[in-house]
């Protein structure tokens, strides 16, 4: 029986690129304070929403939305905006946002703010502190200690906690980037800079897009790629410093106590991809090792991307740069602050990323299927950075109400276009489902899509003639078997404030 990830991310996609503005991690350390309180955060048990409240919601990556909430658990939230629904792991919003809506739906649950009890203002206070909100942590301990003044010792020792976490976190703070280094962009030699490299790459890569190029090719292409960063040097700053691990060139103005962090992720993933393919230990998927650019920067990461790739998108935090006809990849990505939060977001794009980079060069330069793609991607993600990634669960949440409402997905199974970003988790539990069947059935699925193979060619000659509605009904059923409460009403009704249509 497939099994689905069933444990405890905003970018689009066009022809070419997977652009990304990733979702956050929960703080481990945050995760280690909770360890040692008496008092511990409980899952939500799966339920039917009859009824709900709307929510405004702020996301760390940029934008906004509002909707009615579906479902929410202690790691996030299902909500419906226009007919569509979206889930968010609570660290994807920003602190304020997300503490809004866990106490509006708090209250309600408890039918009043003024019902709620000394341990829901304390867990309240410590969602907050656990995400560095001193002043909306203070007025919930405030209330937790009037309503028992025994919280009072748990409530020091959450402080005591939140203490040393940000010592220890201060102690390793380097200077931040000074972005007005950066300066400004001349627009000819903007428009002009990114056709000469992809003119140059061509020219490297032209004789080598077989899966496994020579040895004196690969040598060409690293000469190429290393004069290729040595330009962006030029044009970024000296802070930029070149790392070379066994299958990466990673550029990247990062701090040097945290640079063993980029090797320690790409390899993991690497060898993640490498296991499940069956590859060569001693081979090397990419033409010559893959270029990644990691920024701290927002204005080199932007500077970078318009300049070299011609890209101008500021909502991103990464994207993945692959061309078809040569078999070139590289990977982009902006870490936006330095707590263990930021890494973790940084840590799960870089692998989503990274595994769009992989898959590019696998068996042919093809382009699959997105919605393959980006579910893949996030699986990978989640499987390689275990809790510091949201994926598995926002997948789990996001798919038990497709179950739960008999809503269709028909239209991502049947598409091979760009999916949208709320679509990823639903992806991502389809693709757990496929690959839950056996890696070696999988890898031919994907290796049959880059010989060019449609999906419904590809999973009958890998899944012994399963069709997409047989997947669907399959998937279905694997997501009751997990979470039966999501079964859908006996009667038919949708007790659902909005309509869905079949």
């Amino acid at each position: 029986m497939p099994v689905l990830i069933t444990r405890r991310r905003n970018h689009a996609r066009a022809a070419g690129f997977s652009l990304r503005g990733a979702p956050n991690r929960p703080n481990v350390a945050a995760c280690l304070l909770a360890s040692t309180l008496p008092i511990m955060f409980m899952t939500s048990v799966a339920r039917p929403q009859t009824e709900t409240i709307r929510v405004d919601l702020k996301l760390r990556t940029g934008g906004a939305m509002s909707g009615l909430v579906v479902d929410h658990t202690e790691h996030g939230l299902v909500i419906v905006n226009q007919n569509t629904p979206h889930v968010f792991a609570w660290d994807e919003l920003k602190t304020g946002s997300a503490f809004a809506a866990k106490r509006a739906l708090a209250a309600f649950e408890r039918g009043g703010v003024d019902r709620l009890s000394a341990e829901d203002h304390f867990q309240l206070g410590l969602f907050a502190l656990r995400r560095d909100r001193k002043d909306l942590a203070a007025n919930e301990f405030r209330r937790a200690k009037k309503l028992d003044p025994d919280y009072q010792a748990v409530i020091k020792k959450a402080y005591d906690e939140y203490r040393r976490r940000k010592d220890a976190s201060n102690a390793q703070t380097d200077s931040l980037v000074d972005d007005r280094s950066v300066g400004t962009t001349n627009t000819a030699h903007q428009a002009g800079l990114a056709e000469r490299v992809e003119a140059e790459l061509d020219r490297a890569t032209k004789a080598v897009v077989a899966p496994v190029p020579s040895a004196e090719s690969r040598a060409k292409v690293l000469e190429v790629y290393k004069t290729f960063g040595k330009k962006v040097q030029e044009v970024i700053g000296e802070a930029v410093v070149l790392i070379e691990s066994d299958h990466f060139l990673i550029w990247t103005d990062w701090e040097a106590r945290y640079r063993d962090r980029l090797v320690g992720w790409c390899e993991s993933m690497y060898t993640a991809l490498r296991e499940q393919f069956d590859l060569d230990p001693a081979g090397n998927i990419f033409l010559a090792k893959c270029p990644v650019f990691c920024w701290r920067s927002k204005a080199r990461f932007l500077k970078f991307a318009r300049e070299f790739d011609g890209y101008g998108g500021t909502d991103a935090v990464g994207y993945t740069r692959s061309i078809e006809r040569n078999g070139h990849v590289h990977v982009v990505l902006l870490r936006q602050g330095r707590s263990e939060v930021d890494f973790d977001q940084f840590a799960c794009t870089l692998v989503h990323e990274g595994t769009h980079a992989f898959i590019h060069r696998l068996y042919t330069s093809r382009l699959i299927p997105h919605w393959v793609n980006e579910g893949y991607a996030d699986l990978v993600a989640e499987r390689v950075l275990k809790d510091r990634c949201p994926a598995g669960e926002n997948a789990e949440l996001l798919a038990r109400q497709f179950v739960r409402y008999d809503w269709p997905i028909t239209e991502l199974l049947h598409g091979a276009g760009p999916i949208p970003v709320h679509q990823y988790p639903l992806a991502h539990s389809v693709v757990a489902y496929l690959e839950g069947s056996g890696h070696k059935r999988f890898a031919g699925f994907i290796k049959d899509l880059k010989a060019g193979e449609s999906v419904p060619a590809a999973l009958a000659a890998n899944y012994d003639g399963l069709n997409l509605d047989q997947l669907e009904a399959g998937w279905r059923l694997a997501v009751r078997e997990v979470d039966p409460a999501v079964t859908p009403p006996s009667d038919g009704s949708k007790p659902l404030p909005w309509s869905t249509d079949r």
